[in-house]
């Protein structure tokens, strides 16, 4: 994969884009080598099966299809420290009753709250840490 100059800005405003509107675009942030950790608590996947931009798409892709209008949205970030990006969101859906939670129900409206910190080389996204829990805090954009 070749080097690209790119902010922890620009590469967190594709990692929106593809968790909001294109799956896809994690080909243009993800690389090729791309390592996910998840907690095990509540874990739906094994997060050693996303290695690469296809897989991490597929995965997104599945992810949020579960759900109606599923938005996240930055709350915080990204703080920058050498190779890591630390932000702070929110994510906004309505259940469909597809994920196993306990919580999904169809037509209950849910709020995230979460922490990604992504590990930058080259301009790449080369490792990625997200953890995520409901909460009753109101996003941004609802305060």
């Amino acid at each position: 994969m070749e080097s690209r100059t790119r902010t922890a800005a620009e590469l967190w405003d594709g990692w929106l884009e593809m968790w909001n509107e294109d799956p896809g675009a994690a080909h243009k942030i993800i690389s090729a080598d791309y390592r996910l950790h998840l907690p095990t608590a509540g874990a739906t996947i094994d997060p050693d099966t996303i290695r690469d931009p296809a897989t991490m798409a597929d995965w997104v892709a599945g992810f949020t299809g579960k759900f109606e209008g599923l938005r996240y949205e930055t709350d915080l970030g990204p703080v920058v420290d050498g190779e890591l990006a630390v932000c702070r969101w929110f994510g906004t859906a309505t259940c469909l009753g597809r994920t196993g939670w306990p919580s999904d129900v169809p037509g209950k409206r849910i709020t995230w709250v979460g922490v990604d910190i992504l590990r930058i080389v080259d301009g790449w996204i080369v490792e990625a840490w997200t953890q995520g829990a409901e909460t009753d805090e109101r996003p941004p954009s609802a305060r």
